[in-house]
């Protein structure tokens, strides 16, 4: 049986012909007889099967090696940098790994003496979180010997506090015994780009002892873009100089794809009665689309996992060959599953042919062809035929077939997906409205790389879904496997970007600009360094073109830690500053620069939290030193008639009743009474009454009639 995602550990679980391939690369270690260290690759994507190829490649060792005398046998030592929580102690960890395998009872002791010497070796670097350049270091290691304990007396007997002493003394005990030492290192790709570079280094500069042999597993163009970032030069280059001795994982041929795929459906199936399975109807769903999902064994694993997550529980119940469709659908076009799942009355039934308009059709018509665009992986007109199949209603929509009630009734009795009867059967384990799948979530995260195609995915998003994407999206902030070191200045210039454009649901704590806040603070304080951190918000305040209160919001939370900004030494609060007390003040700056364009542009005005964004401004700074710039924006924007009216309808709020249950009291509207705080009430209503008297009233929106309206019945604070 195939099981996807889990390595097959023996050849005799090969079912995709890789056997003759490993055993291959077995020979090829086996019949390496010099002395000097070399470096074998073993190069392919995720999924392609690298870990399946490497066990039955130490199976195929093992067994060549049963004859040989117990001082000869190739020692294995397998080492996966993944499964380490520390990362940054990798080289403490491979050398300790390295020499607890060496100091088994049942190799020679010559080997021991090795893995004695190797305990040593990682201590010396324990203390550090990069690897040190090998040569005389002796200062470095007088500060290390204080901290290693009983380190010091390992090294008592070496001549000098030189790595190359060390080294050279392991390469002697090395070199005078018989065993070929194999140190195999899976999941390299899987590291962030630093440690990637960190594990290369390792290999060729402080592991390469005599009778290594490495083999190193990882995908070959992660690996050489995380080179390229982290170092001049070409990553290839840089590459060829590490790995002597390349394999390629061999490709799978589509016919293998294609035959794996069904037999494993077979198997899934076979015990359905066979009235339930019609092999026809199933032919024809394979051949109108379906087999074109899948291209790889990645695909293939994807599928198959989704497909025996749900197979069992509703396989009583549904129309097996529908549902081996729809879970497609669902795994390689998610977008296209939910909107099925979503317009149920589109797709189930039939389409009443009589009484309704060809207007209504071409309606009709017209979402599903919306709904189809949004399925990138197949061709429009093969998802379209694939979807025919599965509900014939969309032959009606879309030509002239029709369908009554015997073919309702016989769809119902067979359980397929177009009944309305059984419909929601298909999706009772689908997420919730408003949820997203990790898939999506994993394609959004994808692009930070790259601030604008990221914002643009947010954008995108259905409203429901952004404040459950920014949710998941805090649980993913602090985790270097999904945003990458590198992407983090995009993804905040993104957020401060389209900020204002995301549906904003409350102000308060757990709102749109408070998630905005919490994401903005984990994912700047995945670097210590103030300036960094003030780097990164300034670049991205200037790039800015969109937002304005999410600038304004984020910089009046960071003052929080300085109070009154006293001093930086004098902090009132016990959360670390995000920047620097002269940081904060030229954040500020930046951020009043831009308040002052959208200003003079007259966004201002028409902002919808001007009042917040006003109420933030008198907060940045201590009495006086702020007012006579807010009140300079408040009267250059109230100059003219049309910006007093913007100005005082920003203060119209909607108050409910205390008492929901006295039906008498109804809600009613008033002018917020922090207006007062930025123009006198007795000097501007004047204006507003003229304004109400003129002929430019009755021309205004409804929402400007009711705030003047308000304004002049005296409804500010309850009272005028």
């Amino acid at each position: 049986m195939f099981k996807p995602d889990q390595p097959i550990e023996s050849s005799k679980d090969d079912i995709l012909g890789r056997a003759s391939f490993a055993q291959a690369l077995g020979d090829a270690i086996l019949s390496y007889e010099g002395k000097d260290s070399i470096v074998i690759g073993l190069f392919g994507a995720w999924g392609s099967g690298k870990t399946s190829i490497i066990n039955m490649a130490l199976e195929h060792i093992e067994l060549i090696s049963k004859d040989k005398s117990d001082d000869e046998k190739p020692i294995v030592v397998r080492f996966n940098p993944w499964n380490y929580s520390d990362q940054n102690q990798l080289i403490t960890q491979f050398f300790r790994q390295l020499s607890i395998v060496l100091r088994r009872p049942d190799y020679a002791s010559e080997a021991k003496k090795v893995g004695k010497r190797l305990e040593t070796y990682a201590e010396i670097f324990e203390p550090f979180t990069v690897i040190p350049t090998v040569g005389p270091i002796a200062r470095i290691l007088s500060k290390t010997f204080k901290s290693i304990g009983s380190a010091t007396k390992s090294l008592s007997d070496l001549k000098a506090n030189d790595l190359n002493t060390i080294k050279a003394d392991i390469n002697k005990l090395l070199g005078e015994q018989n065993h070929k030492i194999v140190v195999v290192i899976d999941d390299i790709d899987r590291l962030n780009n630093t440690e990637i570079r960190q594990m290369f280094q390792l290999v060729k500069s402080l592991g390469d002892f005599k009778n290594t042999i490495y083999l190193l597993a990882f995908d070959k163009n992660v690996v050489i873009n995380a080179l390229k970032k982290v170092q001049e030069g070409s990553g290839s280059e840089y590459l060829e100089k590490v790995v002597q001795i390349p394999f390629e994982v061999p490709l799978i041929s589509e016919d293998e794809v294609e035959d794996l795929l069904k037999r494993e459906i077979n198997e899934l199936v076979n015990d359905v009665p066979v009235e339930r399975y019609d092999q026809e109807y199933w032919w024809d769903i394979y051949h109108s689309g379906f087999k074109d999902f899948f291209r790889n064994i990645r695909d293939v694993t994807r599928y198959l996992n989704t497909l025996r997550f749900s197979f069992g529980m509703v396989k009583n119940e549904v129309n097996i060959v529908d549902f081996l469709a729809i879970t497609a659908i669902q795994v390689f076009i998610p977008e296209v599953y939910y909107e099925i799942r979503d317009n149920k009355d589109l797709f189930m039934g039939v389409y009443p042919y009589y009484g309704r308009s060809d207007e209504s059709k071409k309606k009709a018509k017209k979402h599903c062809d919306g709904i189809i665009s949004r399925g990138k992986v197949l061709p429009p007109e093969v998802l379209k035929d694939l979807l025919k199949k599965l509900f014939p209603k969309l032959e009606s929509i879309y030509g002239n077939n029709n369908f009554g009630q015997e073919e309702l009734r016989n769809w119902r009795k067979d359980c397929r997906i177009c009944s309305p009867d059984i419909f929601d059967m298909f999706f009772r384990l689908s997420l919730p409205k408003g949820e997203l799948s990790q898939r999506e979530i994993e394609r959004i995260l994808s692009l930070g790389n790259n601030s604008e195609p990221f914002a643009q995915a947010l954008l995108n998003l259905e409203e429901e879904k952004v404040s459950r994407f920014l949710e998941r999206l805090e649980d993913y902030a602090l985790s270097d496997a999904y945003i990458p070191k590198e992407n983090i200045e995009p993804i905040i210039t993104a957020l401060m970007d389209v900020g204002d454009s995301l549906p904003e649901g409350d102000l308060n704590i757990s709102g749109l600009y408070a998630k905005l806040h919490r994401l903005f603070d984990k994912l700047s304080h995945h670097f210590e360094s103030y300036d960094k951190r003030f780097s990164m918000f300034k670049r991205a305040i200037e790039k800015s073109t969109k937002s304005l209160y999410t600038i304004v919001h984020e910089i009046s939370l960071q003052k929080k830690p300085f109070g009154k900004y006293r001093s930086q030494e004098n902090l009132v609060s016990t959360d670390e500053p995000t920047v620097k007390l002269e940081q904060f003040e030229e954040l500020k700056k930046l951020a009043y620069n831009k308040l002052q364009i959208w200003a003079k542009d007259g966004k201002l005005a028409k902002h919808k939290y001007l009042v917040y964004i006003l109420l933030e401004l008198k907060e940045w700074k201590p009495e006086g030193e702020v007012e006579v710039e807010v009140d300079k924006l408040v009267n250059d924007m109230i100059k003219s008639d049309d910006g007093l009216i913007d100005f005082i309808t920003s203060f119209l709020t909607r108050v409910s009743p205390h008492n929901s249950s006295d039906s008498q009291e109804k809600s009613h509207c008033r002018i917020d009474g922090s207006i007062e705080n930025f123009v006198d009430l007795k000097e501007i209503e004047p204006r507003i009454r003229e304004i109400f008297n003129s002929p430019v009233f009755a021309q205004l929106e409804d929402k400007k009639k009711l705030a003047i309206e308000t304004f002049l019945n005296g409804k500010i604070k309850d009272t005028f």
